[in-house]
């Protein structure tokens, strides 16, 4: 978050947050931090909080691709391509344009970032990740169902 990369904070919140882990027992300071935390990400009244976050944004900074498909989408999906006059609906294209447009101005300057090959090494190309299923399968391990810890 401090480095305003949007998309990977949603990532790693996303998975902290997911079902499996999720129903293992968490310390309290934990849960309110992640509670905390996720409010930022919070989907509600159209991800408002991420909205005004990344509107006070300064660059560099990395948004929530999904959050851009989805409002291309809505506008894409929501507009007519033509007007009934036949004419071309250009409010539709400004709304597009404004979104992409938004986005462009984080492109401004770039991360000064060093690469630190033990991490990349460590991360290994995300090519070693579990399945939900293999995830449940340790979950369940650590906490069968049924069960008070």
């Amino acid at each position: 978050r401090k480095l305003n990369n949007f998309n990977s904070y949603l990532a790693i919140l996303s998975a902290v947050d997911s079902a499996p882990i999720r129903r293992l027992e968490w310390q309290k300071q934990n849960l309110d931090a992640l509670r905390e935390f996720c409010q930022l990400i919070d989907s509600s009244s159209s991800f408002r909080a991420y909205r005004q976050a990344l509107a006070e944004t300064e660059p560099p900074c990395i948004p929530y691709i999904g959050l851009i498909l989805q409002d291309l989408t809505f506008v894409h999906i929501g507009n007519q391509d033509f007007l009934p006059n036949g004419e071309v609906n250009f409010a539709k294209r400004w709304q597009q344009f404004n979104i992409l447009d938004n986005m462009k101005r984080f492109k401004k300057c770039d991360y000064e970032i060093k690469k630190n090959t033990k991490i990349l090494t460590y991360f290994d190309n995300f090519s070693n990740y579990l399945c939900e299923e293999s995830l449940w399968q340790i979950s369940e391990t650590i906490k069968p169902r049924g069960t008070r810890r």
